[in-house]
This record gives C-alpha cells, structure tokens and sequence, in this order.
C-alpha cells in the first residue's frame, strides 16, 4: 500500500482547502464519490456536503473515490480502500455517504463496496457494518435502480437535510444499543420528509413483469416521499472548499450562481427538479469572490443551468480582475448584452443550440432562433475570444433525418460569421424522469450511430471545426439506467464485474426503446415535487410536443 499512499500524499499535497479533523470521540462520516479523483473533486455538491458535514463539532468526514485503474492492482491484492484524510479503511467508519449525479457510476459504487469489503445490499450487512447512505440529484428524480443498496437516501437538496439527519442520528445513537442502532434509526427517520428508507417498501409486478406499483411493508411508512429543498438559496448556496491543479477543473474556483433554470427545456433534468428557481443575491457572489481570492484560484467558474438568466449577470462579471469560466450561455438578447465583458475575461464560450432546426428547437422548447445564434458569433469574431463550443443533442423525441442535416448547416453559418476555432460537442438524448420526455423512448441505436457517422462525415471540410460526441454505448446505458426499477440491480453487478453494457443490451432494449403511456405505473412515481410536477401537467406539456411536432410536419 506504500505507492497508494504516497499517491494521496501527492494529491493532497496539491490541494487547497482539505480539512483535517482529530477524529476522537466523532462520529466518522467517509464521503465517497463514485469515481475517479480528478472527477470527483471537481464536483460542487461533492464539495458542499464535504463542508457542511466538517462544520459539524461531532462529526470528522474525510473522502474516498473510485481508484484509478492503474491502482486497482494494489487492492486486487487484498488491501481494503481507504479515505484520504487519515488512510482509514472505509469499512471502519460509522456512516458511508456517496454523492449520486451520473448513472453511469452506478457499477462503480458496487466497485467501491467490493474493494471496501462491504457487502453490496442492505439486506445482506449486519448492524457491525458502516451505515449507508445517498445523496445528489438523482436521489430525487429516480433512486430505484440502486434502492437495494442502501440504508437511508436523501430525497432532496442536502443543504436542507444533512443538519436533520445528523440530529436524528445522533440522538437515536446516544439512546440505542449497537444491535438496534440501524433498525432504530431508520423508524425515526421513516416518516420524516426528504427521507426514503428503501426496505419500507416493495415494488409490484404483473405476470408478465411489468412494473404496476409499490406497497409499504412497514408501519409508519408514508405512500409519498416529499422532496426537500432550500427556499432561501442565500443561506446554501454551493461554492468550492477544496482547489486541486488535479481537478477536471484545475485549480478553479467553483461558485453557484442560481438554482434551477426558468426556460425549462422538455428534455432537462435540472430545469424540473430543482424547481423553484432560486437566485444568490449578488451581495453574496461579491463577498464570495473576495473570499476565494485567498485560495488563489487560477480562475472562477460560474455555475448555473443557464447563466443569462443571472440579472446582475454584467455586474458580476465586472467586480473580479481574475479570469472567469461559464457554463453554456443562452443565445439569446441578454447574451447578447454582456458579450462584450464576458469575452474579456475568458477565452473559451459556449453557447447551446441543442438541435439544428428551428422546427425541432420549438419542439423541445429551446426557445432560441437561428438569427439570435448567428448574430452572436458574429459579435464574438470581433472580440478576443479563441474558441466558441456548440452543445447538440441528436435522437431527440420527434427528431428527423433533415433535423440532422440542419445541424450541418448550421455549423457552416456560424463559420462564416466566426473565423477562429469553433468545437461541437454531440449529445444523444436520455430521456429523464420529472420531465415532459420521461415516457418517450430513446431512438434505435443503429440509428443514432449512421447519424453520427453522417455528422462526421458532413462536417470534415468545415475548416478550424472540430466534432466531438458521446461514446452511444454510454448513453444508452444511462437511458437504461435513468428509468429503470429496481430489477436494474442485476444489470449493475454484472457491469461492475467487467461485462460490457453493448454485450447486455439485448436483455433491457424492451426498456429503452418503449415510449410509454399515462396509465404505466413510473419507478420514480412516488417522490412529490409539487403540484407544478405533477404526472398530470408533465403529461399536459407532453402532449403539447407532439402537436407541435406534427404542426410543424405538416407545414412543410
């Protein structure tokens, strides 16, 4: 274990921020985010919730991530992963928490337990065994697929639920004997909002298997889980403690902007979750700002689904002197206005038409126009700025093969209006639960890959272009993944232990590729998010892309 531990001394080393607690007489939280280091520290949530539990008097949390795979020889020996803070195995501490926000890490918690010497399922760990448990966006839009895995998860924003849990915790440990803790613990929190304890509950099936509902199997066990969130996004707003030069985003600032997105594209996870949009007053990023300059960051990114909805977005530029980096911008009129001061702070800008056509932009609910694109990265080409991106997204529901010419022709446009490098990063659409696309199947994978192949083909004699897209075997597994119930388990382990998702995609294409009804019963069906999220007013809104869609056919 000697080279895995100068490995962590020489990331460690690199940071700035880390916390270092005396564990004695704490609880011990170790916070695990399944995958890599250089991901997962990039991570704000990850980051938020490493903070918020350290400012705890009783707790010491340290952190764990996936190994790479260079590294994975050493445990393959029998040495048991360990935190980083203090090189404790992970199997030695009261609570195991992991941060959820890709599906497509799902095998990698189980990669985690199996090299932790944990056993992967609730039902299989005994009361000596840590306590697990799971937050982050995808414990609030469907948990299902990894319900059987864990003790307790957090359904909602941790902000809101980490200082309640804790509480609760403590007190049910104060007062329990070892052999009752877990069972004690879980009854308290049974019916307290933001609180799914997945043993609660059964899933029910047809003789055919087709998912139609769930029961409670424990008293107490409410039929809704209510999601939880921060009203006043002033009090939580996320913001980064630790800079790492080994970070995805290398020493790089991290700071929250907004919460939750206002144009609420049909195909977005985030723009229905996180609903209420909520803002950080702009006293509050300035203070923030000041601060980070104490940790000497290389740059500040500002984070937000769609930062052009910020007002005070131009003020916010102008009170740093250090370089900024943004998430994708809007291309519309309050881009528009603040061009001129973005592109003297960065070098790089993306904007995110999503689809090539006006036709397939309405039907998604982009809500940006061809004119508005064009007439941005005209103005771009007169400033500094080296490299404009452009996010896409083919496969989309509704979509045609005219849509993804279009995209072609598009890209030409825009070359001709910007004369530096221009990059387009292609997406295939996954559809999410909590939004208007949620019953609607994902395209043919043979399909979606001739498409791919057309685009590079289509865009090879665009000068100063370069094409970069999503490996489909991937994306079809997270669409597998973002929908699935809890029979997913198996999938799961069987990836976990090496076995190519494309091999096993015969055994769920019935999954992915079922455009589904009102009336089927949906896995996630059982978190309230409010009215506004209904199953009734998703559908409503569902309903409307598809007239839109043949409104749209049959014009032409």
């Amino acid at each position: 274990m000697k080279k895995i531990f100068k490995k962590i001394d020489a990331l460690l080393s690199k940071e700035k921020g880390s916390i270092i607690k005396d564990p004695g007489g704490k609880n011990r939280i170790c916070l695990i985010y399944p995958n890599i280091y250089q991901v997962g520290i990039s991570n704000l949530g990850f980051q938020a919730v490493y903070r918020i539990l350290n400012s705890k008097n009783n707790l010491v949390c340290e952190r764990a991530f996936l190994p790479a795979q260079d590294d994975m020889k050493f445990y393959e020996k029998g040495h048991s992963l360990v935190s980083m803070e203090s090189r404790t195995p992970v199997h030695e501490f009261d609570i195991i928490a992991f941060s959820l926000s890709f599906e497509n890490d799902y095998p990698n918690i189980l990669k985690i337990l199996k090299l932790s010497k944990i056993p992967f399922f609730s039902m299989q760990r005994s009361n000596a065994e840590p306590l697990l448990i799971a937050g982050g966006v995808l414990c609030f839009s469907n948990p299902e697929p990894i319900a059987d895995i864990f003790d307790i998860i957090f359904v909602g924003e941790a902000e809101a639920l980490i200082h309640r849990f804790i509480e609760v915790y403590s007190a049910v440990k104060k007062s329990s004997y070892r052999e009752d803790f877990k069972k004690a613990l879980k009854i308290e929190l049974l019916d307290k909002e933001g609180f799914y304890i997945p043993e609660a509950y059964k899933e029910i099936y047809d003789r055919k298997g087709k998912l139609k509902g769930r029961k409670a199997i424990l008293e107490k066990a409410p039929e809704k889980i209510k999601r939880v969130y921060c009203e006043n996004l002033s009090d939580c707003f996320a913001f980064s403690q630790v800079l790492s030069s080994s970070a995805v985003f290398s020493d790089m600032y991290l700071l929250e902007t907004m919460r939750g997105c206002p144009f609420k594209c049909r195909f977005c996870l985030a723009g229905y979750v996180y609903q209420p949009v909520r803002k950080v007053p702009f006293k509050s990023l300035k203070e923030k700002i000041e601060q980070a300059r104490k940790l000497s960051p290389a740059s500040i990114g500002l984070i937000a689904p769609s930062l052009s909805a910020y007002k005070e977005l131009k003020e916010l530029i102008k009170i740093s002197e250090i370089e900024l980096s943004f998430t994708s911008l809007r291309a519309d009129r309050t881009t528009f206005e603040v061009l001129d001061e973005i592109s003297k702070k960065c070098k790089t800008l993306t904007l995110a038409p999503e689809a090539g056509s006006e036709r397939l932009r309405r039907v998604i609910k982009k809500g940006i126009s061809e004119e508005d694109l064009l007439k941005i990265a005209k103005k771009l080409s007169d400033t500094k700025l080296q490299t404009l991106k452009l996010y896409f997204m083919i496969g989309l529901p509704f979509e045609r093969e005219e849509d993804i010419e279009e995209i072609v022709i598009l890209l030409k446009k825009v070359r001709n209006v910007f004369h530096r490098r221009i990059t387009a990063s292609i997406s295939i659409f996954v559809p999410k639960p909590f939004t208007p696309f949620q019953w609607h199947s994902m395209e043919i994978y043979e399909v979606v890959k001739e498409r791919l192949n057309k685009l590079k083909k289509d865009t090879l004699q665009i000068k100063g272009f370069s094409l970069f897209h999503e490996v489909p075997k991937y994306s079809y597994m997270q669409g597998y993944l973002s929908r699935a119930d809890r029979r997913a388990r198996l999938l799961i382990e069987r990836v976990s232990e090496g076995e190519n998702f494309k091999k096993l995609m015969d055994n769920v294409k019935q999954d992915i590729y079922k455009t589904k009804s009102f009336k089927d019963f949906l896995p996630w069906e059982f978190i309230e998010h409010g009215r506004f999220l209904s199953k009734e007013i998703l559908w409503k809104d569902y309903e409307k892309a598809k007239v839109e869609a043949k409104l749209q056919t049959e014009s032409i």
